[in-house]
C-alpha cells in the first residue's frame, strides 16, 4: 500500500512516537510510507534522518494553499490511504478525503468532542475507553471503529545492556543506593507531576534515599514554577531532579527503580508500555485506558487520580519490597511482549488499513 501518515505534533509525544514507529514497521513489511508533518518538528527531523519521504506543512485549512498542494501530491504519487494522528491532522485528513476521494483512517490517541470523527472510513481507538467515548460523543458508528492497543519500541528498550543502568545513574548524579522514582511525560498539569512531589515527604519518611526524576518537555512554565515552589515549601527540593526533554528515554527507563504516572487523564500511555518493556514496575493513576495496560498487583499498582497519599503508600510498599518489584517488572515485560509489542500489534493495524483500501478499490 501507498500510505500517507499525517501528524500535527511538533514535539515528542505518544502520538508522534507511535506514528514514527508505525511508519517503520509498515515500511519493513513492504509498504510505501510518506510522512506529512509540521516543519522543524521532532518527527520531521527523525523521519528525514531515517530516510523516509517527508512532506512538511503547517496543515493550514484556510487559505487552502496547503490543502491543494498536498492533494496534488496525493494524486500524483498514487497514495491509496490517508492515516492521521492528532487533532489538526485529523481534520486536515478529512478535507483531503473529500478533495481527493482517497479513504482516511484516524487513530484516536485522545478523547475530545469533534465533528470530524464520524467522517472517517475507520477510526482506530488505542483503548476500549477511547472507543466507547467516540461512539457515544462523536457518533462514530460501531462498524467504523475498532480497538487496537498501541505498541512500544520493545526491541530498542528491552535490548539495552545491563551497564546502561549504571552509566545513566552516574550521568544523573544518582548513587547506586538511591531509590530512583521516574515520571516521564510533558510537564503540564494533566500529567500530575505535582501530586508525586506532594507525596515525597511521606515517601522520604520511609525511604530516605528516594529521589524523583522528572523527564519531559517543560511546556508550562507556571506549572514548573508551582512544582518548584511546593517542593521548596515541603523541604524536598534536594530530592527532585529535572531532566527536561530527553531523546534517550530508552536509556533513562532501565535506570529507574519505579516508573510513576500520576496523570489526571490518559487514553493508553506509551510511557507505561516503555517501562514494561524495560522490566520496570509501575505505579499509575487509574484513569482512562491505564487499566487496560497495567495489570493491578501483577505488573504494577493503580491508585486514584489526584491522591498523593495513595501514591505515597503504593510507592513505599514497592520500595520496601525489591523482590516484588522484580517480579512485577518481569511480569510487565512478558505482558508487553504478548500484548503490546510491535510483533503482537502490527498485524491488526496492517489488516485494518488494508481492508479500508480493499473496500475503496471495490467501490
Amino acid at each position: 500500500m501507498k500510505i500517507m501518515q499525517i501528524t500535527s505534533g511538533r514535539g515528542v509525544g505518544g502520538a508522534t512516537t507511535h506514528c514514527l514507529l508505525l511508519a517503520r514497521e509498515l515500511t519493513q513489511r513492504g509498504h510505501q510510507i510518506t510522512l506529512l508533518c509540521p516543519p522543524k518538528s521532532w518527527i520531521a527531523e527523525r523521519a528525514v534522518a531515517e530516510g523516509f519521504q517527508v512532506l512538511q506543512s503547517e496543515l493550514r485549512r484556510w487559505p487552502p494553499d496547503d490543502l491543494r498542494s498536498v492533494a496534488d501530491f496525493i494524486r500524483q504519487a498514487g497514495i491509496e490511504l490517508i492515516h492521521t494522528h492528532m487533532s489538526r491532522a485529523h481534520s486536515f485528513g478529512i478535507l483531503l478525503r473529500w478533495t481527493t476521494g482517497v479513504p482516511c483512517v484516524a487513530t484516536a490517541h485522545s478523547r475530545s468532542v469533534q465533528l470530524h470523527w464520524m467522517f472517517n472510513d475507520l477510526v482506530i481507538a488505542v483503548s476500549d475507553t477511547t472507543r466507547r467515548f467516540h461512539e457515544s460523543y462523536n457518533l462514530v458508528k460501531p462498524n467504523r471503529i475498532v480497538t487496537i492497543h498501541n505498541f512500544a519500541d520493545d526491541r530498542r528498550i528491552s535490548s539495552q545492556p545491563g551497564e546502561v543502568r549504571e552509566d545513566t545513574r552516574q550521568s544523573l548524579n544518582v548513587d547506586a543506593g538511591d531509590f530512583l522514582i521516574g515520571t516521564v511525560g510533558s510537564v503540564i498539569p494533566p500529567k500530575g507531576q505535582l501530586y508525586v512531589v506532594r507525596a515525597l515527604p511521606r515517601i522520604l519518611a520511609e525511604v530516605p534515599r528516594a529521589k524523583l526524576l522528572i523527564v519531559g518537555e517543560l511546556e508550562c512554565e507556571s506549572y514548573v514554577e508551582q512544582i518548584n515552589r511546593e517542593a521548596e515549601a515541603l523541604g524536598v527540593s534536594p530530592h527532585l531532579l529535572w531532566a527536561g526533554r530527553r531523546n534517550d528515554v530508552h536509556r533513562i527507563l532501565p535506570a529507574l527503580d519505579l516508573s510513576v504516572l500520576a496523570s489526571l487523564k490518559e487514553n493508553f500511555p506509551l510511557v507505561l508500555l516503555e517501562a514494561m518493556a524495560a522490566a520496570v514496575p509501575v505505579v499509575a493513576s487509574d484513569v482512562g485506558g491505564v487499566g487496560e495496560c497495567v495489570e493491578p498487583g501483577v505488573t504494577g499498582l493503580l491508585v486514584p487520580p489526584a491522591n498523593s497519599d495513595a501514591l505515597a503508600a503504593a510507592i513505599v510498599s514497592l520500595a520496601e519490597d525489591p523482590q516484588r518489584r522484580r517480579a512485577m517488572g518481569e511480569a510487565g515485560q512478558k505482558r508487553l511482549f504478548k500484548c503490546f509489542s510491535a510483533e503482537s500489534q502490527i498485524d491488526g493495524i496492517e489488516h485494518a488499513l488494508a481492508e479500508v483500501v480493499r473496500r475503496a478499490h471495490a467501490a
